[in-house]
């Protein structure tokens, strides 16, 4: 069995692996409440995911799992306390040279190097924000006017924007999936906004979609966006990423992504590609699998502090 390991409400990304129609061994999530309980797991891989939705002694209680199934013998993906999230991904990507832009929390005053710049929360991977800002003097007005209206500026960042032009307003995002060792290229999609997060449709043209399939079938950026894998320190995930320029922009990895059955383009050549890497990222979950082993999970303090939190909060219902 490969185990997936995801918040609570957030098991339904690994349908994608568990009803794929090529999938060949044994897949299911599991929630880290499920997790946390424990004391005997057996497993052939266990991939631990949704570190941005954990507290913070939630992912310390993770990590020392992590490490218990691996002293066991079990395959394990993902170090919890290892794992880039996105303000740490951002960050090392810049140092490396790979990003030319870069991200700033909001909370300490930032005055970006380049615009125009856009706030997003560290930990939501949706776009809440979706105003391009042009300049300093609208930053500080913008980041002032949240506080006065009550919205707290922790956890949020000033992100320079990166992103070239498809056609007049008209944007691409591309995605590629690491599964332990393998480089899978996923489908494309084309949005008239600069925040491209699930697609439009009859936006791109027979030259997009050509080039779309070329991308998945040749899988031309697996080198590069395999460095950024290794500099998060993920293994598994899916990386969202466009161009600056010439220059690759990487925009986050998101370690518990959806995992889509089929795609209805207009092109059927694009639809088959997109079926070749469904069974890829198929082939490649089986793949992890190397035999199963039994390990016993001994709870650690950050455990019995978070049974003491669940147990003791007056938000909790009978």
């Amino acid at each position: 069995m490969i185990l997936f390991f995801t918040a609570t409400d957030h098991t339904y990304t690994v349908k994608g692996h568990s009803q794929s129609p090529y999938r060949g061994r044994p897949v299911a999530a599991r929630t880290y409440d499920w997790l946390f309980r424990q004391r005997q797991l057996r497993a052939a891989c266990c991939v631990f995911t949704d570190f941005d939705r954990l507290r913070h002694f939630e992912l310390v209680a993770a990590a020392a799992i992590y490490r218990q199934l691996r002293e066991a013998g079990i395959r394990v993906l993902n170090d919890p306390a290892r794992c880039c999230q996105r303000a740490e991904l951002l960050h090392r990507l810049y140092r490396a040279g790979i990003n030319r832009f870069r991200a700033y929390p909001a909370a300490m005053d930032p005055k970006p190097e380049r615009f125009p710049v856009f706030l997003k929360c560290e930990s939501d991977h949706a776009q809440e924000f979706r105003d391009l800002i042009p300049d300093q003097s609208t930053l500080d007005k913008t980041l002032e006017a949240l506080r006065e209206s009550g919205y707290p500026l922790h956890y949020l960042l000033v992100i320079e924007f990166a992103n070239r032009q498809l056609h007049d307003q008209v944007y691409r995002r591309h995605t590629i999936y690491r599964i332990g060792e393998r480089m899978i290229a996923a489908n494309t999609v084309t949005e008239d906004s600069p925040f491209v997060k699930y697609g439009k449709p009859g936006l791109a043209t027979a030259e997009d979609l050509a080039a779309s399939t070329t991308e998945i079938l040749d899988n031309p950026h697996a080198g590069p966006m395999r460095r950024v894998f290794e500099l998060a320190h993920i293994e598994y995930g899916r990386a969202d990423f466009g161009f600056d320029g010439d220059a690759l922009a990487v925009y986050e990895i998101n370690t518990n992504p959806s995992v889509g059955l089929r795609v209805n383009s207009s092109s059927a050549v694009l639809n088959d590609a997109v079926q070749s890497s469904m069974r890829a990222i198929a082939q490649a979950v089986d793949a992890l699998d190397e035999g199963e082993h039994s390990a016993r999970l001994s709870p650690g303090q950050q455990h019995r502090r978070r049974r003491r939190l669940v147990w003791s909060s007056p938000l909790r219902q009978p």
